[in-house]
């Protein structure tokens, strides 16, 4: 972001909406009338056209996001880039509706109450002083968050922890009080962050990466090897987020009798499991262990994919019957009505994107451009990557800022000479790490709506976050990607060649 004086205000969002909207058409129609430069086809340059218009469209919101991710299915035709099969392909990616399967999951333990159950059930255990219920709410956010999105899980959280943030500072004065409302606010927002990459169905970033790798390459990555990449992040992240929140803003270690009974109070009000939760709590069980043990399940049924499992599972919530004399089943299509249809259209878009720069050879075009980076250390690439990504979601959609990127740094990973996994994967991870600024992600959006929290506080907080999960990101991904994918340093796989 250009860098303006302290006193000039923030230009409004309609302002950057009108100038995205404008720039991005002219930009595009002057790109279209120039001349493709040598080395690059016609097709090549139209797509590269497209693509910027997309990506300034998606930065600014100039239109809705999926409404952008639709450009594609008109623009590829009618501009001579991919025919309109080709085109469409992508919308119908299976990962797209392994992200459906997770998502009709996830409403079923929204309807029937199981995330809230799960929730208050680890707060619960953890214990009952200021700092345990604060950890509490960082680990049980995060758990709820690897498989329910990052924005409903901060919306559940957030009354039960303005609730326990008022009950537990009712006999604590001036900043301790203050304190611990701040920790239970971001440890929520934070929580539902790191929370989320976890798991491939997580945050949209890692199935847009997943996605991507399928479409692009024909790599699978597998829900259980995504896990070994993202768990351990979500393993050291957290206390690393717990560690510097407690830094920060020093909360109490004595035990609070108040928090601790609010929790018993709500679960106990919740009453026993009903039938429907236990149908959601088996189905759910059974989907998550069936992605985790994939290998395993697939030396017996080879064809049964993450995909095909998350969709058996939500067809199995919408078959078992909740109440058989009134014909009301565990899952029914008005629950489903909420599904984030935009999320879906926007991995489409994406994809089909990522499709055409390939086959166009637009790829490579961008790969020889960047070729000069190729004398500095892997490192040093990896960390530069993680952390221009990092920034750029502090003030974008996560989302849109993985799908006009991982193209782009997939490209700059093969012209280096080295798998397009080493860029690919650190972008998407450094995509869902914003920690500093309201904008950054829903659940900040949303605990700063709480007055729990200020802005100083949340970005004295995030940017201290933001610096070490560039190293962690970093860290993760040059030490696991060999381990985990096989990666081998300075060699292109026979995949991606």
């Amino acid at each position: 972001m250009l860098e303006r004086d302290a006193d000039d205000p923030a230009p409004p969002p309609q302002r950057v909406q009108r100038a995205g909207l404008i720039g991005g058409a002219l930009l595009f129609a002057v790109l279209l009338v120039m001349p493709a430069p040598e080395g690059l086809s016609v097709e090549g340059w139209r797509c590269a056209a497209i693509g910027l218009l997309m990506a300034t469209w998606w930065i600014t919101e100039a239109i809705p996001i999926p409404a952008t991710a639709l450009l594609p299915l008109v623009l590829f035709p009618a501009l001579g880039v991919l025919p309109v099969d080709e085109a469409a392909a992508p919308f119908a990616n299976p990962l797209i509706y392994l992200y459906l399967g997770g998502f009709l999951l996830a409403l079923g333990m929204q309807r029937w109450g199981l995330h809230r159950r799960i929730a208050l059930s680890i707060v619960q255990l953890v214990g009952d002083s200021p700092r345990r219920i604060a950890f509490g709410f960082l680990l049980a956010t995060a758990f709820v968050s690897m498989w329910v999105s990052n924005t409903a899980t901060a919306l559940m959280m957030l009354p039960i922890g303005v609730s326990v943030a008022g009950l537990v500072g009712e006999g604590a004065e001036g900043p301790t009080r203050r304190n611990f409302g701040i920790v239970i606010a971001l440890s929520i927002a934070y929580g539902a962050t790191v929370g989320g990459v976890g798991t491939i169905i997580g945050t949209p970033p890692n199935a847009l990466l997943a996605g991507f790798l399928s479409e692009t390459y024909g790599v699978d990555l597998g829900f259980g090897r995504w896990m070994l990449i993202g768990g351990p992040i979500v393993a050291l992240g957290l206390p690393l987020v717990f560690a510097v929140l407690v830094r920060l803003y020093p909360v109490g270690r004595e035990p609070m009798a108040t928090g601790a009974a609010y929790v018993r109070n709500a679960l106990r009000d919740m009453g026993p499991m009903s039938r429907p939760e236990k149908t959601v709590a088996f189905v759910f069980g059974l989907v998550a262990a069936l992605w985790i043990a994939g290998p395993l399940v697939r030396g017996v049924l080879p064809s049964l994919s993450d995909t095909a499992i998350a969709m058996g599972g939500a067809l199995l919530l919408f078959l078992i019957p909740a109440d058989w004399r009134r014909m009301e089943f565990v899952l029914d299509w008005r629950s489903a009505e909420a599904l984030p249809w935009g999320v879906l259209i926007l991995f489409g878009g994406g994809l089909s994107l990522a499709a055409a720069i390939q086959a166009t050879g637009l790829a490579d075009y961008i790969g020889s451009l960047l070729v000069g980076l190729g004398g500095l250390p892997t490192l040093a690439v990896v960390a530069v990557i993680a952390l221009v990504i990092l920034l750029l979601t502090e003030m974008t959609s996560n989302t849109a800022t993985a799908a006009a990127f991982l193209p782009v740094v997939a490209a700059l990973a093969l012209a280096l000479g080295e798998s397009p996994l080493l860029l690919a994967v650190p972008a998407a991870l450094a995509a869902s790490c914003a920690f500093a600024l309201p904008v950054g992600t829903p659940p900040n959006a949303i605990v700063f709506g709480s007055n729990l929290v200020s802005l100083p506080e949340m970005a004295r907080a995030g940017v201290w976050l933001n610096l070490a999960f560039v190293v962690l990101v970093t860290a993760a991904a040059y030490l696991l990607l060999p381990l985990v994918f096989g990666v081998v340093y300075g060699q292109v796989p026979v995949w991606a060649q």
